[in-house]
């Protein structure tokens, strides 16, 4: 080793001396001349010792002692300048090789070069390493050379620090060292000295290293192989296409005739041509071929397979050559070099792969006829697994490991396409156990073909197939642990279907997975990538065991840098087929897809739209898409995440008012309840309205009144004086109208008036009770308004009566003005009352309550205590003890019932109220109550303590939550009482300090733990008292049996102390609870009785005219709302009033003409939109009753044809495409293209009238698409008897709102909710079974439902893989029947933007791919071949564009997370705007409104409307009679 740093000085000093002194020299050459050899023997100097090396002494620390294989990597050999030394002997020769455990060799630059930095002054020093003795000779036997050259190559300097850390082989596998030879020669006078240095590389497979080793390795090849290493670079951006275009995908060869020619023993099924060529890949991957032929006995012979180019190297290594011309193999990502590269484990040697057939293309049937034609040959029974490390039982049987739900269709694919294999169940250990008659043993399932298991199972039995680490035990085990029979045996082939599920590689199930001993392993899965390749795939690896990327995280990561390695890799243990592919090898029958749009009903249009406008508005948008602020950016996290709740609400909404927390929390419905019917809903946004307009009418009135205080500031009592007459008018309206309400609730559900009952109010979830108590806030709010009103008139008339300047003194208007004071302040005080009446009747009845008590003398008794009048001497330290327990009791037991007994009288005071004639008022009412309630709290809360303090010493536990309860109330008495100089601290602070501090006093001594300071562990001590003494009798102890006698009188005295201090506690602290009911019930009163006393307090604000200005805007603010409310809620009882189901024909009363466009008047009148327009241009009020009307009193009404349509998209070629999607984003008609979309077909007209003309029987109606969902399905009974349906929603809500509705009308269905299993093989074998409900979140992936030809999706998606989850569980290989897949959507909604947006996507797919078919043949014409029909290239392009969107889909991501308020399909950001807004065009004039009548802005309209002969006499007729009334007016006034 190098010297420690010295100063420069010194080092040139050293320099010289070793460079110049000779005694070095020689020291140096005795070193190495006694290395290796015996110290006792003796040698010449002039003997040759060529001799290497013996092996190195043994080390514990490095576990291995045979050299390993290495690779040397580059040879350097250094001739040292001669020097005269006379030690040594003439003709002196020494070869000393592979010495550097003993000989320590560096460089150093003692003056470096700034700019080149391998120029310089260079010295070599040779030393005695750092193992050896540090005699003085050694220590001397350190010589320098100054090196001839100025540079020192790379390649030297590498290798001399290399050899710093290791200067011999140290025996690791992969380890990086520098071996040193020293030759030593004399010529003439000089001796002269070589050193070699060979830069070796320890050959291994072993990826491990350690970070020492890992920093020399990449130094070595960066000088020697820079070429290897990979360029830096950014990390690479994934997408799930990468593994897809990855995969292997089998090519048509000759052999395919071979093969198809032949038959698969006993497999009952025939195989397309892509399948025979996937099942000789599988046979392929896992060694052998088959090519038709047949053993004897009738099974498939198969021979193994030619290997792969032997050529070819594994990957991430490259072939290079050492000094000597040798070669050997290096890769620079996994830090290994080797010479036989058949010691790799390369892609081709793993016996299985990734079986990636899209969905339908069934990779169920591939496996099972790689089951049947490639079973184990005869071999030993038992072998060795090197993955466990242990022997094992063999077996010919294929694990099949799948999830829960299609385990049954495992089974019956088995049974009906290969019965010929033994198949068997096996459901763990635990239900295996309990399956009388039924053998699960390791030797009954190795006997199997097919052996069937669930990821449930290995999730449970991972305890029990894992080792159980050893440790020492205190004794022997008595009971012998269960060892799984999935790792008992030794697997022919594992498969995991739905491998997927193995994803995340920590997990149970996937260590498991991993560890069953198998030969062959197969991944079966249709989506193998679910969000990110580098999480998914990594997973799947580690079950195939694929190493090094399935181990070391650090060889993962560099495969995902480097795509071109990534694509080989998964090329080659990857196959996958789509349908788009195969489509021309195929026979799966044709699908029709129709898309049903239908409108809202006027109900449910009206309800969407509120609800759309409330939504859009929390987004900061109006319904036009418009911001409605200027700083409103869509960047902003909260905006977008309030446009993707907004989007979700309003997509359930669609589907039924009550799907989704946030639409059922609007209509106050529970989770659970029968599903509300249209009606129900109209009556619910009745509700809804009526609530609104009270509240506008509130808040309007309470302006106005706000208004009046303002004026009367400015001296125009005469102006606030009208004003608030007006308003005690209209609140006085609104009592009334609200009692009468009131008393319709009650009639319909009396509950317990006021202050006679328990407890008024009742669960809000109830529908009834909450309508009652919704009434009675209404009628408390209009009459607050009202005593406001009333309260302020009298105020008023008593200022006008006191200003003389206005009013004489006792003259009549005086009078008047006084009386009407007084009648106002006596009515003021009669509303006052009745709005305190519930609170002022419950604190009553508590009270009353409390005060028959009292005069009963009905209170808890605390009984006394006492002791036994005798005692033993056994028994007397117990009996001191008791008798402090009880002493401190008895000192407890006065003050707790002093302070009962202030208490009840506090609490028995009556309630004040200045105008309350009981009492007589002194002013001061409100504040000495709020003293007395300051204090009836201290006493109550003291109690509460002192009781807890008393059921401490009698239970022996403490009460934790009042403990924390007293250090609160303390801390803040305590905080109350620090206040400035010459302020006094409150009395509530002193009060609650001095009565803990009494507490405090009396308090028994207790320590939580100590049996001496409660009776509970007084009772304890006494019982092993009792038993000591019972030991002592049984010996014959006659003062035992004395002593025993005593301690059991005790014993029986404190145990019915205990009991009767206990229930006396337990009821003292029911009794405190009470007095906390009645202390809240009078500090509600006094709460309310505040609230009404502030609000009648002299007006404080500003009394200017500009705030009398903001006064006047807020109130014609509020105005505009209440009626628009008012015209809302006019309309929906239009709604109700005429049937909103009915399909009678609208008339306008002006142009005698049906509309389905209009707008309904506040009065009740409805207009078409043109004629109600061009009237308000001229007239303010309603055409039929002259009713004066603003633009809010006008709400626009909708009457839309009840009818289906069907939606269809066309394209026909990228140019068109272009121009639709600038043009328009409504649908394109089939008539305007020259060639309709695969994706969207018409259907027969006469068939959709057929289904709305279904008749539901006179039952309830649900919603649009529930109630055309049922029609439907009753529908196909008649058209298609037998046919069964899959019914596809994203929201379960739905599903079970839907299961609801095909109860009521004996639809018989299943669903995942009844049993994965069950459910599965109820619809597939039920008759009575029609429709099977399926949401996205199911695990719905590989499930196999061909027996249903109907896919119903309830609701377009963005995601096209998520429909397409649905539709390939009856779209796929098997199928029999033509299937239909029905697409409902509601017109108008964001269900329509929604739609047009996934078609766009799917359309520019096919346009690409139909560009490119189209360029294929034209190439195959040319070629004279002939390319696939219009049709068949129709359904490939669409195959296509299916398969594009499932792979570049991110699977884990299409669904919302629930926490974050969406629950439906997950929408990206740049697509929010659209899918909410899309359908919505951009106002065209000014006239356009959102909440009023908005139309009139086409003059094409307004033209024909004055051509109408009706239309211009009604107008001509309105115009003379308004003539006619101006003309009477002028000679009245005349």
């Amino acid at each position: 080793m190098p010297p420690k740093k010295k100063s420069k000085a010194q080092s040139r000093q050293l320099f010289s001396d070793w460079e110049t002194n000779p005694e070095n020299l020689a020291a140096f050459v005795d070193y190495v001349r006694s290395i290796g050899l015996d110290p006792a023997a003796s040698t010449t100097d002039a003997e040759q010792d060529l001799e290497v090396r013996p092996a190195k002494r043994m080390k514990l620390s490095r576990g291995v002692i045979e050299p390993s294989d290495a690779v040397c990597i580059d040879e350097h050999t250094v001739a040292l300048p001669g020097r005269e030394t006379a030690a040594i002997p003439k003709d002196f020769a020494l070869l000393k090789q592979n010495i550097g455990d003993y000989v320590d060799a560096w460089v150093v630059n003692t003056k470096p070069d700034r700019h080149a930095p391998e120029r310089g002054t260079w010295y070599l020093h040779l030393a005695p390493g750092k193992d050896t003795s540090h005699s003085n000779k050694t220590r001397s036997a350190h010589i320098c050379y100054l090196l001839k050259t100025r540079t020192v190559s790379r390649r030297l300097s590498l290798m001399t620090r290399v050899a710093k850390t290791h200067s011999f082989d140290p025996g690791s596998k992969g380890y990086v060292w520098t071996a040193v030879d020293i030759a030593i020669r004399q010529e003439g006078a000089s001796v002269k000295i070589d050193v070699t240095l060979r830069l070796m590389w320890n050959t291994s497979t072993d990826v491990y290293q350690s970070k020492v080793q890992q920093g020399l390795k990449n130094h070595v090849l960066l000088v020697y192989y820079p070429n290897l290493l990979p360029p830096s670079q950014e990390p690479l951006s994934w997408s799930p296409q990468d593994f897809y275009e990855a995969a292997h995908t089998p090519e048509p060869y000759l052999s395919d005739e071979h093969f198809a020619a032949a038959t698969i023993p006993n497999l009952e099924a025939n195989l397309f041509p892509f399948q025979q060529r996937a099942v000789q890949w599988l046979l392929q991957r896992e060694g052998v071929k088959w090519s038709g032929a047949l053993q004897p006995d009738g099974q498939p012979l198969v021979q193994p397979s030619e290997s792969g180019d032997a050529s070819l190297l594994p990957a991430f290594f490259q072939q290079v050559r050492n000094p000597n011309g040798g070669m050997f193999y290096i890769s620079p990502l996994f830090g290994i070099a080797i010479k036989d590269i058949t010691k790799l484990q390369s892609n081709d040697r793993i016996k299985g792969g990734i079986l990636a057939e899209e969905m339908g293309l069934g990779k169920t049937v591939e496996v099972i006829a790689l089951a049947l034609l490639h079973r184990r040959p005869q071999g030993p029974t038992i072998a060795y697994d090197p993955f466990l490390g242990r022997e094992l039982q063999t077996t010919g049987a294929t694990l099949i490991i799948t999830p829960l739900p299609l385990l049954d269709q495992w089974l019956s694919e088995l049974s009906r396409h290969a019965p010929s294999l033994k198949v068997v169940y096996y459901p763990g250990l635990k239900k295996a156990a309990k399956m009388k008659g039924v053998d699960l043993s390791v030797k009954q399932l190795a006997q199997q073909d097919v052996v069937i298991t669930t990821y449930e199972v290995l999730r449970t039995e991972i305890w029990s197939a894992i080792d159980r680490p050893e440790r020492s035990m205190r004794g022997e085990k008595q009971y012998e642990r269960q060892t799984s029979p999935l790792v008992e045996l030794g697997w022919w082939r594992v498969c995991i279907d739905e491998a997927q599920m193995v994803e995340n590689w920590t997990s149970n199930t996937a260590v498991l997975a991993r560890r069953i001993p198998r030969v062959h392993a197969w991944a079966i899965t249709g989506t193998p990538v679910k969000d990110d390749i580098q999480k998914d795939l990594r997973g799947l690896l580690n079950f195939l065991r694929v190493e090094p990327y399935a181990s070391d995280k650090d060889a993962w990561k560099a495969l995902m840098y480097d795509k071109a390695r990534f694509k080989a890799l998964f090329g080659s243990i990857t196959m996958r087929h789509t349908k788009s592919m195969v489509r021309g090898e195929i026979s799966i029958p044709p699908q029709k897809r129709h898309v049903i749009t239908m409108p809202f009903s006027a109900v449910e249009e009206q309800h969407y739209r509120t609800v759309f406008s409330e939504l859009v508005n929390n987004c900061g948008l109006d319904v036009e898409g418009n911001p409605i602020q200027e700083d409103w950016d869509p960047e902003d996290p909260a905006i977008q995440q309030s446009m993707r709740t907004a989007l979700d609400c309003l997509r359930q909404l669609t589907l039924h008012p009550e799907v989704g927390n946030r639409n059922r929390r609007a209509l106050r419905k529970r989770l659970g309840q029968p599903m509300r019917t249209v009606a129900e809903v109209l009556d619910a946004m009745l509700e809804q309205t009526d609530g609104a307009i009270r509240s506008d009418q509130r808040s309007l009135l309470l302006m106005q009144l706000k208004r009046g205080q303002i004026l009367a500031g400015m001296d125009r009592l005469q102006d606030a004086l009208t004003i608030w007459n007006d308003v005690h008018a209209k609140s006085t309206e609104m009592v009334a109208e609200c009692r009468k309400k009131l008393e319709a609730e009650l009639a319909k559900a009396p509950v317990v008036p006021s202050g006679e009952g328990g407890d008024s109010e009742s669960d809000d979830d109830e529908d009834t009770a909450s309508g009652s108590k919704d009434s009675r806030r209404r009628l408390r709010n209009a009459l607050e308004v009202q005593h406001m009103a009333v309260f302020l008139c009298a105020n008023g008339y008593y200022s006008i009566k006191s200003d003389v300047k206005s009013t004489v003194p006792d003259s009549d208007e005086f009078k008047r003005l006084d009386k009407l004071e007084s009648e106002g302040y006596d009515l003021a005080k009669a509303i006052r009352k009745e709005i305190l009446q519930e609170s002022y009747g419950k604190a009553r009845k508590l009270m009353d309550n409390l005060d028959e008590c009292r005069e009963k003398q009905d209170f808890v008794v605390i009984p006394a205590v006492d002791l036994p009048e005798e005692s033993g001497v056994e028994c007397s330290n117990i009996i001191i003890t008791l008798e402090g327990i009880y002493e401190a009791l008895d000192q407890q037991t006065e003050k707790l019932d002093e302070w009962r007994k202030h208490v009840i009288q506090l609490l028995l005071k009556p309630l004040v109220d200045e105008d309350n004639t009981d009492v007589e008022a002194t002013g001061q009412e409100y504040e000495e109550s709020t003293k007395l309630q300051d204090e009836i709290l201290a006493y109550v809360q003291v109690l509460k303590a002192a009781i807890a303090d008393r059921q401490a010493v009698i239970s022996g536990q403490r009460n934790g939550l009042i403990e924390h309860e007293v250090g609160v109330v303390l801390n803040m008495a305590r905080d109350d009482m620090e206040v400035e100089e010459g302020q006094e601290p409150p009395e509530s602070a002193k009060r609650i300090l001095e009565l803990f501090a009494s507490r405090a006093s009396i308090k028994p001594k207790f320590h939580e733990g100590d049996g001496h300071t409660s009776l509970k562990g007084i009772i304890s001590k006494l019982r092993a008292l009792m038993t000591d003494l019972r030991h002592q009798e049984a010996s014959g102890s006659k003062r035992a049996r004395l002593e025993l006698a005593l301690a059991e009188k005790l014993f029986k005295s404190t145990q019915a102390q205990h009991t009767d201090q206990g229930k006396a506690a337990t009821a003292m602290e029911q009794e405190v609870e009470k007095f906390t009911n009645i202390l809240n019930a009078r500090l509600d009163f006094y709460r309310q009785l505040q609230q009404v006393s502030d609000s009648v307090e002299e007006y404080r604000g500003a009394t200017d005219e500009e705030t009398l200005q903001r006064a006047i805007d807020e109130e014609e603010r509020l105005t505009t709302k209440l009626a628009t409310a008012e015209s809302k809620h006019r309309y929906l009882l239009h709604l109700k009033e005429t049937n909103a189901s009915s399909e009678e024909e609208r008339m306008c009363v002006i142009c005698q003409c049906p509309f389905s466009i209009g707008v309904l008047t506040v009065c009740g009148h409805q207009f078409c939109k043109g004629c109600i327009t061009m009237w308000f241009a001229a007239h303010h009020n309603c055409p039929v009753c002259k009713r004066a009307l603003s633009r809010s009193n006008l709400h626009d009404i909708t009457y839309k044809p009840q009818e289906l349509k069907v939606h269809s998209e066309g394209y026909s070629s990228n140019k068109q495409l272009a121009h639709r999607n600038e043009s328009t984003s409504q649908p394109t008609s089939p008539s305007k293209s020259k060639k309709h979309s695969a994706i969207y077909t018409e259907f027969n007209p006469s068939k959709l009238a057929e289904i709305q003309n279904i008749d539901l029987e006179n039952g309830p109606h649900y919603t649009t698409k529930v109630d055309t969902l049922l029609r439907h399905l009753l529908w196909l009974r008649q058209s298609d008897p037998g046919a069964k349906s899959i019914v596809f929603s994203q929201y379960p809500d739905f599903l079970h709102a839907l299961a609801q509705a095909f109860e009521r009308y004996r639809i018989g269905y299943s669903s995942f909710d009844r049993g994965a299993i069950s459910s599965v093989v109820c619809f597939r074998d039920d008759p009575s079974i029609e429709v099977f409900l399926l949401h996205a979140r199911a695990h719905a992936s590989g499930l196999n439902l061909v027996n249903a030809s109907h896919v119903f999706l309830c609701e377009p998606l963005l995601n096209t893989a998520l429909e397409l989850q649905a539709i390939a569980r009856v779209d796929r290989i098997g199928q029999k029947q033509e299937t239909t897949v029905w697409l409902y959507i509601v017109d108008g909604t964001v269900e329509q933007n929604v739609y047009e947006l996934s078609v766009k996507r799917r359309l520019e797919h096919m346009e690409r791919r139909v560009a490119a078919s189209t360029a294929s043949s034209s190439a195959m014409k040319s070629k004279g071949k002939q390319p696939d029909s219009d049709s068949d290239s129709e359904m490939i392009s669409l195959d296509a564009a299916n398969a594009q969107e499932m792979q570049q889909a991110h699977l884990s991501r299409l669904m919302g997370k629930g926490s974050d308020g969406v629950v439906g399909e997950a929408v990206d950001q740049n697509d929010l705007w659209t899918c909410l807004f899309g359908s919505v065009k951009p106002p065209t004039g000014p006239a356009t409104t959102s909440g009023g009548t908005g139309g009139g802005n086409d003059a094409g309209d307004d033209r024909m409307l004055v051509e109408n002969p009706v239309t211009r006499g009604f107008l001509a007729g309105e115009a003379a009679e308004q003539r006619s009334r101006r003309r009477d007016d002028g000679e009245a006034s005349g």
